[in-house]
């Protein structure tokens, strides 16, 4: 990565409910200390997190001030959707390169049960 540490790690905590199918991604990671010359980071960090399906093209999802996030819209079940990190050091023109990827699949959710009565 330009002027990051190279390592910024992504962890998911992904859950879906067969009641709601509601699919959500937890992206945390860890955020870099140095920029990969050792120098010290001077401005304040800010991430932009890409989204795409696995194999394909990625979109920015958003830009986040922590180092957590929560998506919880346009995760379609049958789909696995992978994620990275890209670092904005305030002050700094360069923004890193896109961290490592993490990849997680979502299940179908297997379909609620409707009750009609007819009288």
């Amino acid at each position: 990565m330009r002027n990051f540490v190279a390592a910024l790690l992504l962890v998911f905590a992904c859950a879906a409910s067969a009641q709601t199918a509601a699919r959500t991604a937890t992206i945390t990671f860890t955020a870099p200390t140095a920029r990969t010359d050792g120098s010290a980071i001077t401005g304040t960090l800010s991430y932009q997190v890409w989204q795409g399906l696995k194999g394909g093209t990625k979109a920015l999802a958003g830009t986040i001030n922590t180092t957590s996030a929560t998506i919880s819209t346009g995760l379609q079940g049958g789909k696995e959707y992978c994620w990275d990190v890209v670092v904005i050091e305030a002050g700094n023109p360069a923004n890193s390169d896109h961290s490592a990827e993490a990849c997680k699949a979502f299940s179908l959710s297997s379909p609620n049960t409707v009750t009609i009565t007819v009288q």
